[in-house]
């Protein structure tokens, strides 16, 4: 008697590489310059500069709905939470974990950039920017990994996207208030 198996069909994430990054941006001709640092793994760590925005990039999800939502904000900005789960019609916002990081995005703890967006194959993640970020500026992000940084112009970066297919969403996220 012949059984019949079905076979799970899982679609194994693949580490995102700095090579993919220029590989696109020559494939889209946006220029870019290149900073090579030290690994760093927060905003706080950085101890050079751009000629551009420092941002910093979180992935977040919700608690219920499971969305996952990459922030792009000012690299000084205390993000209130709170205030930006309601803005998003959220209940709760957490931080993805360094599994969800690399399923979603192929990326490890530290190198979190949209550059690694097109492993977003099932556009599973909103971006969110905030709209106090001069788009008339250059802005830098890691090339999927956390030794270098590329800085490139706003309006390059929204081509990026758009070859992407993403259209971001802009709003002002709340900043966390100092304690009185």
């Amino acid at each position: 008697m012949a059984q019949s198996f079905k076979r799970k069909q899982v679609r194994e994430m693949t580490k995102a590489t700095d090579t993919e990054v220029y590989q696109l941006l020559e494939k889209w001709q946006i220029p870019y310059e290149r900073v090579d640092h030290k690994a760093v793994y927060t905003v706080a760590e950085i101890d050079f500069s751009i000629d551009g925005t420092d941002v910093k990039n979180l992935l977040m999800k919700s608690k219920k709905s499971h969305h996952y939502y990459f922030v792009i904000c000012p690299g000084e900005k205390r993000l209130d939470i709170k205030a930006l789960a309601k803005e998003l019609g959220e209940k709760q916002l957490s931080f993805a974990s360094e599994a969800e990081l690399f399923e979603l995005l192929g990326l490890e703890r530290g190198s979190v950039t949209p550059l690694a967006l097109p492993h977003d194959r099932e556009q599973r993640i909103t971006l969110v920017i905030d709209e106090v970020i001069d788009q008339s500026e250059k802005i830098g992000f890691h090339p999927n990994i956390n030794t270098a940084t590329l800085v490139i112009a706003f309006r390059d970066f929204q081509r990026f996207l758009s070859n992407l297919s993403i259209e971001p969403h802009y709003l002002t996220i709340p900043e966390k208030q100092p304690e009185a």
